[in-house]
C-alpha cells in the first residue's frame, strides 16, 4: 500500500513538470492565433512555451504592453516585432483551464536585438 501511494505521488509530481524546448524545435503558433505585433520592427521578441504533460491541453494568452498578441499551445513558438525599449509581457491561462489572473514581467530590448523569452506559463499552476 505504501508503494502505491509513493508511486502515485511521483506520478503527480512528474506530470506537473515541463520540458524546455528551443524555438527551433517548437512548432509555430498558427497564424489564426497570432493577433498583434506580427510586422517587422526594429527589435524581435521570440517567445516559446515549454512542453509538458499536465496542462498541455490548455492554451495561454500572451500580451505585450496590455495588447493581446497571441494564444500559445504546448511546445509552440512565435516571433513578434517590437520597438526598442521597455515592454511589459503578460500571460494568462485560458478560462476553461482555471483562468488564473494575469502574470506580468518587464523586458528591455535594444534596437536590433533579438530577445528570446521562455516559459509562456507554468504547466501546472496548482503544483
Amino acid at each position: 500500500m505504501k508503494f502505491i501511494a509513493l508511486a502515485l505521488a511521483l506520478l503527480v509530481v512528474a506530470g506537473c513538470s515541463t520540458s524546455p524546448i528551443s524555438s527551433g524545435e517548437a512548432s509555430k503558433v498558427p497564424s489564426s492565433r497570432l493577433h498583434a505585433f506580427t510586422s517587422k520592427q526594429e527589435s524581435t521578441l521570440v517567445v516559446t512555451r515549454d512542453t509538458g504533460v499536465l496542462g498541455a491541453a490548455c492554451n495561454y494568452k500572451f500580451y505585450i504592453d496590455g495588447t493581446f498578441a497571441a494564444e500559445f499551445g504546448s511546445g509552440e513558438t512565435a516571433t513578434f516585432g517590437i520597438k526598442a525599449g521597455s515592454h511589459v509581457l503578460g500571460i494568462a491561462a485560458a478560462v476553461p483551464c482555471g483562468g488564473a489572473g494575469l502574470l506580468e514581467s518587464e523586458v528591455v530590448v535594444a534596437a536590433g536585438q533579438r530577445s528570446e523569452e521562455r516559459r509562456v506559463g507554468k504547466e501546472c499552476p496548482r503544483c
